[in-house]
């Protein structure tokens, strides 16, 4: 199983347990910090071994049809070449193997998501921040699904799915994330103190979401299956 943009090894660990001690799990991510975070977990039993390797999306350090399944929970939105990335993912499937993608919703649907905007928006100014109704870039799944497709897969189906969940790490998580997001350059350029000023401000904003430290909230998802 190889999972592109593991980002703190959720889904990893999750496929980790699935596919069983005979398995194995391939973790990918541009970022050495979130790969640090996934790498310090403790090891999980009667599962996968999990290999975490630092690479873009768009240029998979992993050989060519190597995996029967390819997952990407919420990266894609992410990507720079999202076309190039669901080309590096079919590349790496055996054929028949299956691919699964999640992007989220409207923003509206993902309410900590819109919360996040906001402490961003108070902090850099919405014109400048270009954040405030789009916290991770435009897709759809009216561009998502045509694209899946584009790469050379079929059986593709779509379906929306709202569960509800928490970031464990909390608002410092979230607002880890934001490098990756179309604020990355403003947010790179702040000093100490503008950071610390908007993990505060993210912090009040995602208050009412706050369970033990966890930001625990609904978030709406377009997830999209197809196979190569």
């Amino acid at each position: 199983m190889l999972d592109v943009a593991c980002g703190p090894g959720t889904v990893a660990r999750l496929a980790a347990v699935r596919v069983g001690p005979s398995g194995q799990v391939t973790a990918c991510d541009l970022s050495p910090a979130m790969l640090a975070v996934a790498e310090a977990k403790a090891s999980l039993a009667d599962a996968a071994p999990i290999t975490y390797r630092q690479c873009p999306a768009d240029e998979l350090a992993v050989a060519d049809q190597a995996f029967d399944v390819a997952l990407c929970q919420q990266g894609l939105q992410f990507f720079p070449d999202r076309v190039a990335a669901l080309s590096e993912m079919r590349r790496a499937l055996q054929p028949g193997g299956r691919a699964g993608v999640s992007v989220w919703c409207a923003i509206e649907e993902c309410p900590f998501w819109d919360a996040l905007a906001s402490a961003v928006g108070s902090m850099l100014g919405r014109r400048r921040a270009g954040l405030s109704r789009r916290p991770v870039g435009p897709l759809r799944p009216g561009r998502a699904r045509p694209a899946v497709r584009r790469r050379r897969f079929h059986g593709c189906a779509h379906r929306p799915s709202h569960p509800t969940g928490g970031v464990r790490r909390g608002p410092a998580q979230l607002v880890a994330t934001l490098p990756a997001a179309s604020v990355g350059p403003q947010v790179a350029a702040l000093d100490d103190q503008g950071r610390a000023s908007l993990l505060a401000a993210a912090e009040e904003a995602l208050g009412p979401f706050l369970d033990n430290g966890r930001v625990h909230s609904e978030a709406a998802s377009h997830v999209i299956r197809a196979t190569r």
